[in-house]
């Protein structure tokens, strides 16, 4: 399987041992994975106002390589795994800047002759998360768990509709090796 990973863990963050022992379960199991790291690489974390300008224009909103590289990463992948440091009980910044930048109308969704969103990624069957957090499960489950929302529910949407997902969450500071290659040992 093509994965399409995209990492926003900072270069010196211990947590992003995390997202290497994931690329090496899933290379170890013969996928082929493609690696964007958003911080490493200086993703720009907004949208520029030329951007937002042409937003809605399918075929025309791609104006930046970096969304480029990412776009056509998103459309030549079969599976999306999303690496990050869970931050105010959601994705950070760098994350959700790149959703905002690259999954564009024409790229993750569409509309049809009624004017009903469809969805843009069919190519993609799975969908992952590993991440790390700093509070406990009932914590986390009390404030409603933005992230683990935001790309198990709100981006499954755009994606195949047998579309399978996983979602694996580490404490923070400590290694979770053995937890992510029983979770996406089954990738």
């Amino acid at each position: 399987m093509r994965i399409l990973m995209i990492d926003s863990y900072a270069p010196g963050d211990p947590d992003r041992r995390n997202a290497d022992v994931a690329a090496s379960v899933l290379s170890d199991s013969g996928h082929e994975i493609r690696r964007i790291d958003l911080i490493a690489d200086g993703f720009t974390p907004y949208l520029s106002e030329a951007e937002r300008r042409v937003y809605h224009d399918e075929g025309e909103n791609i104006l930046a390589d970096e969304v480029r590289y990412s776009t056509d990463g998103v459309q030549w992948a079969e599976g999306l795994l999303f690496c990050y440091p869970t931050t105010a009980f959601t994705v950070p910044a760098p994350l959700k800047a790149w959703f905002e930048r690259v999954l564009l109308p024409g790229i993750s969704f569409g509309f049809d002759a009624k004017g009903k969103v469809v969805p843009g990624m069919t190519n993609v069957g799975r969908l992952g998360v590993v991440t790390s957090t700093p509070h406990d499960r009932l914590t986390t489950a009390r404030k409603r768990d933005a992230g683990r929302r935001s790309v198990m529910w709100n981006l499954r949407l755009s994606c195949g509709w047998a579309c399978r997902r996983t979602f694996v969450s580490i404490p923070a500071g400590t290694d979770g090796a053995v937890k992510i290659r029983r979770k996406l040992g089954r990738w």
